[in-house]
């Protein structure tokens, strides 16, 4: 085996995303604030990463992501905006899709108790 065929073996096949963290707890948060957090992923694979969708099951949870390819190496974010005008606590999650080879479906999770 030479030594670029070892090299090629060890580089993951296609695009690969990673989050930083897969949660994020808001803790307590008064009524009517920001309900903005952030999700930062880096393709750790070997093609561009292409995220086609972002969903909450819940009209109160509403992810934004990049729609242009994540080339290897790069760093983007998913932004979410959870309305706080309802209290209560509250966990909502967040299934992405993407063509990586890891994780066609991530699963994000963000938690909280909105108060007055």
């Amino acid at each position: 085996m030479h030594l670029s065929e070892k090299t090629t073996q060890l580089q993951p096949k296609g695009p690969e995303i990673k989050f930083g963290k897969a949660v994020h707890d808001f803790d307590t948060i008064a009524k009517g604030s920001d309900g903005e957090c952030w999700f930062e992923f880096e393709n750790t694979g070997s093609e561009p990463l292409i995220i086609t969708s972002a969903f909450s099951s819940c009209g109160c949870t509403v992810p934004t992501w990049p729609k242009e390819p994540i080339l290897p190496g790069a760093k983007n974010s998913i932004k979410v905006k959870y309305n706080t005008e309802q209290t209560g606590s509250f966990t909502k999650v967040i299934v992405v899709k993407s063509n990586a080879a890891n994780n066609k479906k991530a699963i994000l999770r963000i938690k909280g108790v909105v108060k007055e």
